[in-house]
């Protein structure tokens, strides 16, 4: 046990208080000759895609200024060329970004010198590699807050609309950012009298469909060059927890995120248990100035801390611990509550009571990882793109040169017409084994967030509730995943049943299969981009398979493709028969099919409770 609890203290009590030293990894790496970046191989932060394979350019441009963009679409459309567009830390679990072995990447690394706040007209304008956490400062710095944000900002301003990246939130216009974007500028193919690119302007005013394609796109219009969001006067966020027991929360779930603007809650499925995050805005008269420091997401640790964490769960799934998993898992829980979970009252005394009362921009994201990025260079004496020699120099958790964790992270979102149906239906497979259901616990248990309804074309049709999913996963082709039968049929389960879509950034495999038809209008979409981009120079095989063009799916069969969410078995063959893997009806949604361990002599179909 005295591993789990090294493993406690260092997801705790470790904040950003060491020496920042090795600089994220780069998404785009290539062979450099004669000034021209070739052969290129584009990563995702944990270095893991979903489908275990590479993701690889021809060629990799890193412009500054629109012109040179425009110049590089030019270039890529004159040749023929595929285009895919990158931000600097390429967070996607998915093939969004993946171009093709012929194809051009354009990397916004160092695309992010404009932010200009309009103090009149309560908007900001920014180049799109900007980082989220500068677009925010920067209003607040003129008294104006974005009043949506995802929970992590370190994302760049274009990733972040491009995929519907959210916060939580169904009051007013809700918690997408996208829904605050006014007007953008994207780089678009042209013919050749048009020198084979250009730059279209779009606002809701001037061209209302073409907005509403544009501002959740998946980056298949076009390149963004520019954004502008609106804002508004600046505001303080008051934040309190309290734990409670499950028991009836399908029934008051809906009540509580009406009533707290930015109400989120993290469901400990495995212990009955619900954390409530009572999220509200308050006037920045109110006495506070706490901060954001959620221990979860970003910030700094060290490498040898990050290794450790990944070592211990590594231990617990090829040991099948699951009293030490679910032992740790009920501390973590519990000492959530006591310590703020990472929000502090004041970032040098740390936290001390409930509510915690911050600025919106010291409080509606957090991070720090990330920051050094844009001022220090590697040292190659301590990291390279490639390595880190030094375990005590500070990273990303999910730095892909650390053997850290490595996972799905799934982010479900069902109507919340049927959440009600839906929470029951989870707690019939909890009820099953209740500690299978521990690992989803230990990054901050199933998270449920909330987003409103969109006119975007591929946004919500109506308000939904998210379920998201969090699990190791195995990184070598045909392993089995311990206990992932189980989280298959809930995710099934959800979409399948309940009516749910996936978040166009996180993982979902064949998951994402038909989704697209359940946004507010995929037609409409399908017609803006024909008439932007018709011959799909911005697309790949990914979207075009999640968005249904020309028949494709994102289904791929092959021996051992429903073990890594590929495919929905369908045959023994899908999952692993060899280690005694097969294909099986679900527990409890008999419609799925999962890939379970079966070691009875018969591979008929098999009856009694889910197996450790």
């Amino acid at each position: 046990m005295a591993r789990g609890k090294s493993v406690i203290a260092v997801f705790f009590f470790f904040f950003n208080t060491i020496s920042l030293a090795c600089v994220p990894p780069p998404a785009v790496e290539c062979i450099s000759d004669y000034g021209c970046a070739e052969s290129c191989e584009i990563f995702n932060s944990q270095g893991v895609w979903e489908d275990l394979g590479s993701c690889r350019a021809a060629a990799a441009v890193f412009p500054r200024t629109e012109a040179e963009l425009v110049l590089a679409v030019a270039t890529a459309v004159k040749q023929k060329q595929k285009i895919k567009v990158v931000s600097r830390f390429s967070h996607s679990l998915t093939h969004l970004v993946c171009v093709g072995e012929d194809g051009l990447i354009i990397s916004t690394k160092d695309y992010d010198s404009k932010i200009h706040v309009n103090k009149s007209a309560m908007t900001i304008t920014v180049d799109p590699g900007v980082m989220m956490r500068d677009v925010i400062d920067a209003a607040a710095e003129e008294g104006l807050a974005l009043t949506a944000m995802i929970y992590w900002d370190g994302v760049s301003a274009a990733g972040v609309v491009s995929t519907g990246a959210h916060g939580s939130g169904i009051i007013g216009r809700g918690s997408a950012v996208h829904e605050y974007v006014r007007g953008l500028r994207i780089v678009v193919p042209a013919p050749a009298e048009e020198s084979y690119a250009k730059v279209v302007r779009i606002s809701r005013e001037e061209n209302e469909e073409e907005f509403n394609a544009a501002v959740l796109s998946l980056g298949v219009l076009g390149a963004i060059s520019e954004i502008t969001f609106g804002l508004e006067p600046m505001f303080k966020r008051s934040v309190s927890m309290k734990l409670v027991d499950d028991d009836g929360m399908e029934d008051m779930i809906i009540d509580f995120v009406k009533k707290h603007e930015f109400a989120d809650a993290w469901w400990y499925l495995a212990h009955g248990k619900l954390l409530l995050m009572e999220i509200d805005r308050v006037g920045v008269d109110v006495n506070g100035n706490g901060v954001n420091k959620l221990q979860q997401l970003g910030q700094p640790t060290s490498v040898a801390e990050a290794e450790e964490i990944g070592t211990t769960l590594n231990m617990i799934e090829s040991t099948r611990a699951t009293t030490l998993l679910c032992n740790l898992t009920e501390t973590m829980m519990n000492a959530r509550v006591s310590t703020g979970a990472g929000f502090l009252n004041d970032e040098n005394l740390g936290f001390l009571k409930y509510p915690v009362i911050g600025f919106n921009n010291r409080m509606q994201a957090t991070g720090g990882c990330q920051h050094y990025s844009h001022t220090q260079e590697p040292n190659p004496m301590i990291c390279t793109p490639d390595r880190i020699l030094d375990q005590n120099q500070s990273i990303c958790s999910w730095d892909r040169r650390a053997n850290g964790v490595k996972g799905f992270d799934l982010e479900i979102y069902v109507p919340l017409r049927n959440l009600r149906e839906a929470i029951l239906d989870m707690k019939k497979i909890r009820d099953l084994n209740p500690q299978s259901l521990c690992e989803l616990e230990f990054v901050e248990g199933v998270t449920m967030r909330t987003v409103k309804k969109s006119e975007a074309f591929l946004g919500h049709s109506e308000d939904v509730i998210t379920f998201e999913f969090e699990y190791l996963r195995s990184t070598h082709w045909g392993t089995p995943k311990w206990n992932m039968d189980i989280y298959d049929e809930i995710e099934q389960m959800l979409v399948e049943k309940h009516g749910a879509t996936l978040h166009w950034g996180k993982s979902g495999g064949y998951l994402f299969d038909g989704t697209g038809r359940r946004a507010v209008s995929l037609d409409k979409f399908v017609q803006v981009k024909n008439r932007m981009d018709p011959h799909g120079v911005f697309s790949n095989d990914w979207t075009d398979g999640v968005l249904g063009i020309g028949g494709k799916t994102v289904q791929v069969f092959r021996d051992g493709c429903g073990l890594h969410k590929m495919c929905k078995c369908s045959e023994d063959r899908h999952c692993a028969p060899h280690k005694g893997y097969f294909c099986r009806p679900g527990r409890v949604w008999k419609e799925a099919r999962v890939c379970r361990q079966d070691t009875s002599s018969s591979k008929s179909g098999e009856k009694g409770e889910y197996t450790l």
